[in-house]
């Protein structure tokens, strides 16, 4: 049974009255306890895809989709009462920035209890505590009574997931929840969402552009390219003979100790102006295998030899 079930998601947004395509056709499920990766470049949509989970896009974006489902509640259709109960309730999330998603006038504690009482349980000291103690904060009495501005960028984000697992949820959406934070601190944090998924068995969304962040850590990935998802599959299946011309880059990419050339290869050119999506695939004129195809007709996901993974190119089911 799935907790999630996401079919043709697409995403717009308004501007200057045109119509911007930002996501369009990405599909997913996500089982309960399951780990689910998105990684991509920086304008990819990852993002997007998230925070449209709980409607938390802006006004100027619209968001369709033929099912957007969790534990067979359509999201779309909610009313703003069961909204505001599903959002940090039953699925939690953690931004990007913990330091502009904290309120800098109210203690950390104070805004852990105030998740708690929105949820039915109360204000209550100790079970803020134990949440601290959870996410491994260091001196939670004294966390409890200190402002944002006093803690550590790792204290900070700790402090959010707190928050998030207040509503004890099925769901944790964490979106790019190391960008903001040094190196050293970021494997820390990861290690921590990773073990705290295992201790309460909820499912994780995982958010993020470093690819090898996710080998670990999830059970399946997603890889988006220009708001579609080109790749998806078991984590270590797709890290390990990638199918898509641009993860195969992605990975290229990455830092690794084996590599002896004083620079690393990178994917040529930039990601296509959603305002500008080429006719065709939309990875095209970055990719030294596009042929014929591909100049005509956008991809669409279909199983490789492996049918546990899908990829969106033409090289797979066309003749070159």
């Amino acid at each position: 049974m799935s907790l999630l079930t996401i079919e043709n998601l697409r995403v717009e947004y308004r501007r200057g009255g045109k119509r911007i395509p930002a996501v369009r056709n990405v599909s997913f499920s996500l089982a309960p306890g399951e780990s689910l990766g998105i990684a991509g470049e920086s304008g990819s949509g990852k993002s997007t895809v998230a925070l449209s989970l709980l409607r938390l896009l802006p006004e100027s974006a619209t968001v369709t989709a033929d099912t957007l489902c969790f534990e067979g509640q359509e999201i779309l259709s909610l009313a703003p009462g069961p909204l505001r109960a599903l959002r940090g309730g039953p699925v939690g999330i953690v931004f990007q920035d913990p330091f502009s998603a904290l309120n800098p006038v109210l203690t950390v504690g104070e805004q852990v209890e105030e998740v708690l009482e929105l949820h039915g349980e109360g204000r209550s000291r100790a079970r803020v505590l134990s949440l601290f103690g959870q996410v491994r904060l260091p001196d939670p009495a004294g966390v409890y009574g200190a402002y944002p501005h006093q803690l550590s960028g790792g204290q900070r984000q700790r402090a959010c997931l707190a928050i998030a697992m207040a509503g004890r949820p099925k769901l944790l959406i964490a979106d790019e929840p190391t960008t903001a934070l040094d190196v050293t601190v970021q494997r820390d944090i990861l290690n921590l969402l990773d073990d705290v998924r295992r201790e309460l068995k909820m499912a994780l969304l995982l958010v993020t552009h470093n690819v090898g962040l996710l080998s670990e850590r999830t059970d399946r990935l997603a890889i988006l390219y220009a708001g579609e998802m080109v790749e998806i599959g078991p984590t270590a299946t797709v890290l390990g003979t990638p199918s898509h011309p641009y993860t195969q880059g992605l990975l290229k990419s990455l830092p690794r100790l084996s590599h002896t050339e004083r620079r690393l290869p990178a994917l040529p050119g930039q990601p296509p102006d959603p305002r500008d999506i080429p006719v065709g695939c939309p990875f095209r004129p970055r990719c030294p295998s596009a042929f014929a195809p591909c100049a005509t007709e956008d991809p669409v996901l279909r199983p490789m030899k492996n049918p546990s993974v899908h990829a969106a190119c033409h090289l797979y089911g066309v003749t070159p």
